[in-house]
C-alpha cells in the first residue's frame, strides 16, 4: 500500500512536507516552512530562540510532533522522546524557504538529497544571512542532477529539471510499487527556460503515472494575460528608455531570470547596472553553475555600490571580507549623483535609506518582485512606507512582474498532457478548482493520510 501524509502544503501555498510511504520505504518530499509560519505568535524581535530547539515550536503547534524524525539536540527541552529515525530520505525540490527551511530540525543521520544548484544557493545565502538560512548538519548530504536515478530501498526517484523563479528547481518521477508517481515541485512555462519544464512534462507523460501531486499556486487566478519574462524585459526597457533620471529596480536576488531581464534592458539603453555587495557575492558564487551570468569582476557594465561606512573614507577595513573582493568595481553615491541618467540600480526595500544620499531627480522605481507585498492588509504598513519614500523623493512607481508559477491555463494543459490516473492538488488555496479538470481528484488535508 502506498500512502501520502501531509504535514504542510495542503490547502495552502508553500510549506510542503509530504511523507510518502511504500512498503518499508519512507521518504519526505520537501520539508519547508509555511509563509504564515508563526505570524500569530511572533513579530519583529519577538522570536523563538534557536538555542532552545523545538520547544517553542511544539508549544504553539507550529511544527508537527512526529516521532523518530528530529535530532536529539532539537528535542532536548521538549516532551517528545528521542528515538532513532525511521525515515529513509528527504528530497528537496528547490531552495525556496517554503520547501527547505525546516530541514535544520531533522536528525543528522537522515539522508538529504538536493540539486547541486540548490545547495550552492543555500550555502551562499547562509554566508550572507546565517540567521535566516541554515540547513543544519547532515551526515549524508547528497546532490543530484538531471539523468540521475536514485534508489531508496525499492523506490527509484528520478529528478528532472523544471523552470521556476529560482535556478536549480526540480520535479520528481517516483517509481513506487504501484507504478510511477509525479511530484511537480514548483514550476512555470512562461520563462526563458520553459524547455526544461516541457521536458519534465514529456517524461512525466511517458511514464504513464497513476498519481500526480501538482502545485496549483495560480489556479484561482483568472488573469487575462499571462505575462512572460520576455515581456517583463520589454517593459523594463521601455521605462529605462523614457526615464529622465536613475532607474531603481527591486526583485529577488535569487531570481536570476529577472536579473538578466534588468541587465539586458540596462545595456540596451547604454547605462551601467549598479548592484550592492551582497548581490555581487551571490552572482559571483553562481556564475560557475550558470554560465550565462556576467562576471561581476570583469563586466564593464556592472558596478558594485559601497555604502558610506564608519571611516567615511571607503577603507577596506570598513567592510566584510567577502565585500573587499569587489572594491575594484566600487561606485559610491557621490559618483552616481553627478550623472544619474547613466545608471540603473537594484534597490531593495531595506536599502531605501540610500536615497537620502543619492537624492534622485526624475527617477523611476520598478517593483518586480512578489505581488503579495503590494496586496492585503498585512502588508499595509510596508506598502505605506514605500509609497511615502517614493512621494518624498518624487520617484515614479511602476509594477512590472511575472510569476514564478504556472498560469491556470498552463496547469490545465499540464494535466491534459501527463494524464495521471489520480490527481492530488498541493501548494494551492484553490484545490476544489482541480475537480473541474480531472475525473479523479483527491483533496489532501494537513495532518491526514491518503492511501492510494
Amino acid at each position: 500500500m502506498v500512502s501520502l501524509t501531509f504535514y504542510g502544503g495542503a490547502n495552502e501555498i508553500g510549506g510542503n512536507k509530504i511523507l510518502l510511504e511504500d512498503k518499508e520505504a519512507r521518504i519526505y518530499l520537501d520539508f519547508g516552512q509555511s509563509f504564515d509560519f508563526g505570524e500569530d505568535y511572533f513579530l519583529d524581535y519577538l522570536q523563538p530562540r534557536s538555542a532552545h530547539g523545538l520547544e517553542v515550536y511544539f508549544e504553539f503547534n507550529l511544527i508537527p510532533k512526529i516521532p523518530r524524525l528530529y535530532s536529539k539536540t532539537m528535542l532536548e527541552r521538549t516532551g517528545l522522546k528521542y528515538e532513532k529515525p525511521d525515515i529513509d530520505a528527504v528530497f528537496i525540490s528547490h531552495s525556496h524557504s517554503d520547501h527547505v527551511n525546516h530541514i535544520s530540525f531533522l536528525d543528522e543521520s537522515i539522508p538529504v538529497y538536493m540539486g547541486h544548484g540548490t545547495h550552492q544557493i543555500l550555502e551562499t545565502y547562509h554566508k550572507l544571512y546565517p540567521q535566516f538560512c541554515d540547513i543544519g548538519e547532515h551526515m549524508q548530504l547528497n546532490f543530484f542532477k538531471l539523468g540521475d536515478k536514485i534508489k531508496v530501498k525499492h523506490l527509484i526517484i528520478e529528478p528532472i529539471h523544471v523552470e521556476h523563479s529560482i535556478p536549480g528547481a526540480y520535479g520528481f518521477i517516483i517509481h513506487t510499487s504501484k507504478g510511477p508517481m509525479i511530484y511537480t515541485g514548483d514550476f512555470r512555462l512562461h520563462g526563458p527556460k520553459s524547455a526544461m519544464t516541457q521536458e519534465f512534462i514529456k517524461k512525466a507523460a511517458e511514464s504513464k503515472p497513476y498519481a500526480m501531486l501538482i502545485e496549483g499556486t495560480r489556479m484561482g487566478s483568472d488573469q487575462e494575460h499571462n505575462y512572460t519574462e520576455a515581456e517583463v524585459e520589454g517593459e523594463v526597457n521601455g521605462i529605462i528608455k523614457e526615464s529622465k533620471g536613475i532607474v531603481f529596480g527591486y526583485f529577488s536576488m535569487s531570481n536570476i531570470d529577472r536579473f538578466m531581464s534588468f541587465y539586458q534592458a540596462t545595456l540596451k539603453n547604454g547605462r551601467k547596472l549598479v548592484i550592492d555587495t551582497k548581490f555581487a557575492y551571490i552572482l559571483d558564487c553562481m556564475k560557475d553553475k550558470i554560465p550565462a551570468l556576467p562576471d561581476v569582476m570583469t563586466d564593464k557594465d556592472i558596478l558594485v555600490y559601497f555604502k558610506l561606512a564608519k571611516s567615511g573614507k571607503y577603507d577596506e577595513k570598513d567592510y566584510f571580507v567577502y565585500e573587499r573582493k569587489f572594491m575594484p568595481k566600487m561606485i559610491t553615491y557621490d559618483e552616481i549623483t553627478k550623472n544619474q541618467k547613466k545608471f540603473a540600480m537594484h534597490m531593495a526595500f531595506n536599502k531605501l535609506m540610500e536615497l537620502v544620499y543619492l537624492q534622485p531627480k526624475g527617477a523611476d522605481y520598478i517593483y518586480s518582485s512578489s505581488e503579495h507585498f503590494l496586496e492585503g492588509e498585512e502588508n499595509e504598513a510596508e506598502r505605506t512606507v514605500l509609497e511615502n519614500w517614493m512621494k518624498h523623493f518624487g520617484v515614479a512607481f511602476h509594477k512590472v512582474h511575472c510569476s514564478g508559477h504556472a498560469s491556470k491555463q498552463d496547469l490545465i494543459e499540464t494535466i491534459e498532457k501527463i494524464k495521471p490516473t489520480l490527481l492530488i492538488p498541493i501548494h494551492t488555496q484553490n484545490p476544489h478548482d482541480f475537480e473541474k479538470l480531472h475525473p479523479n481528484v483527491v483533496l489532501p488535508e494537513n495532518g491526514k493520510t491518503i492511501e492510494i
